[in-house]
């Protein structure tokens, strides 16, 4: 899938103990879901039915917010049933924030270390959070999100490389909030928290260039300053990282499925697989199996040859005088119009192709190749200078075409910034807009618009 343990996590699982995992939610593989591990902590052997309890609870409750309810297919979860020796949350009743003991101090044997006390009384996280990284590496490596129910029915909970929750009665929403901190790299907005820059707090103020320009004057998104720094600026006076209890604002929304989009491809299969032979005297169907949001937003489109194929279904048949003899380039691409993203040009930014090499032989025999590929385009507009992103590596040998309205081919200056991208500038090109093609070892792997401003 997308991400990798750090290897010192992974050279270092030897240490950790392998627990029972139990499936929460399950849509599909792991390496074409969102993967989401919750560990127990302060849960002995005889608490583990309470703790899948909850876990399972608090899975639930995440899946009836927005976006995670409309994305709930792309995403698979997992308790892990962490074993602890002695039940609870420690609380050595240090915290200045309030008058302590608030509850009474403790110092149980928990396996992860989760603590209340750190910096202020509510907030749950653990000075050895090494150990929930080895836990992660031993029973669930492919994590992409995850967060440590604490077995304390006190208020508490924080986000940072993990999140940690209680049990509660507010914990569903501590969990959601947290993981929007975690997962959505969000910033509170209840309080000016000194972190910099995030996708829900800047100090820009001019409504024309704010990262949030394109909502602004919609759903209550404007510009408003912390009280605590007035030189930062959030998007709104009432969203689920300022209150709990209420969702997500637009801006947060979009920025959690954008962390979705860079993590998983839309497509969870396709037809003819890899290196399939087929009858090139009969009809040919290409079928790709999508996850669908809920309600669809994902758009599709098909291209033979570089010649686009009126429609927009996911399941083409193409018959044998549609091919030339020899190779012919199929193209799928896919991207997502959700109306919770206002992003400029988003079908540039996250789509994914899958491309289909035919070989049709004057025998009538015809082989297939396929690929499946995800790439970026930005930015999009452009000014005449933009990257092609690869999520895997190009091969040495591409070659970057650009074609104006009438099919002109135009003067195009392209160099290799890494093996995953390519500079293109077309700063010499009028306004307009464009056809950009990418040929890798002389077959066309990609072809998307580009609009010069």
């Amino acid at each position: 899938m997308k991400k990798v343990l750090l290897s010192l996590l992974i050279g270092s699982s030897c240490a950790a103990q392998v627990f029972e995992t139990v499936p929460l939610l399950q849509n599909g593989t792991n390496d074409k879901r969102v993967v989401i591990a919750v560990l127990g902590d302060g849960f002995t052997t005889a608490q583990q039915n309470n703790f899948v309890t909850s876990a399972q609870a608090t899975v639930n409750y995440l899946f009836t917010k927005s976006p995670y309810t409309e994305y709930k297919n792309y995403f698979n979860a997992y308790a892990i049933k962490v074993i602890s020796a002695e039940t609870g949350v420690k609380h050595p009743g240090t915290a200045t924030d309030v008058a302590e003991p608030v509850i009474p101090v403790s110092n149980p044997n928990n396996y992860l270390g989760s603590t209340f006390d750190v910096g202020v009384h509510r907030c749950i996280y653990s000075n050895t959070t090494n150990k929930v990284g080895q836990v992660l590496a031993a029973n669930v490596p492919d994590y992409d999100i995850t967060y440590v129910l604490g077995n304390s029915t006190e208020y508490g909970g924080c986000g940072g490389t993990y999140a940690f929750a209680s049990l509660n009665n507010s914990s569903n929403e501590i969990v959601v909030h947290e993981l929007g901190h975690s997962f959505g790299k969000l910033a509170d907005e209840y309080w000016f928290a000194g972190s910099l820059e995030s996708p829900n707090k800047t100090q820009t103020s001019n409504p024309a260039t704010i990262k949030w320009k394109n909502w602004i004057g919609l759903n209550a998104v404007g510009v408003y300053p912390h009280a605590e720094s007035p030189t930062w600026f959030r998007p709104h006076q009432s969203c689920e990282m300022r209150y709990l209890n209420q969702q997500f604002c637009s801006v947060c929304k979009e920025a959690i499925i954008e962390k979705i989009h860079s993590l998983v491809s839309p497509v969870d299969s396709y037809t003819p697989a890899n290196s399939s032979s087929v009858d090139g005297t009969s009809d040919i169907t290409f079928t790709v199996n999508e996850i669908l949001p809920v309600p669809n937003t994902l758009v599709n489109s098909w291209k033979l040859n570089g010649t686009a194929i009126n429609t927009t279904n996911s399941t083409l048949t193409l018959t044998p005088s549609q091919l030339n003899n020899g190779n012919n380039t199929l193209i799928f691409s896919v991207t997502d119009n959700n109306p919770l993203l206002k992003v400029n040009n988003h079908s540039t930014l996250h789509f994914t192709n899958i491309t289909w090499t035919i070989s049709k032989s004057t025998l009538g025999v015809a082989e297939v190749k396929a690929e499946e590929r995800r790439y970026s385009i930005y930015p999009n507009p452009t000014d005449g200078e933009f990257r092609i992103k690869g999520k895997k590596d190009f091969a040495k040998d591409v070659k970057v075409e650009v074609y104006d309205s009438s099919g002109r081919k135009i003067p195009v200056k392209f160099e290799r910034k890494d093996s995953t991208a390519i500079s293109v500038d077309i700063k010499t090109a009028p306004s307009g807009v464009y056809m950009l093609n990418m040929i890798e070892n002389k077959d066309l792997i990609l072809s998307q618009k580009i609009i010069k401003e």
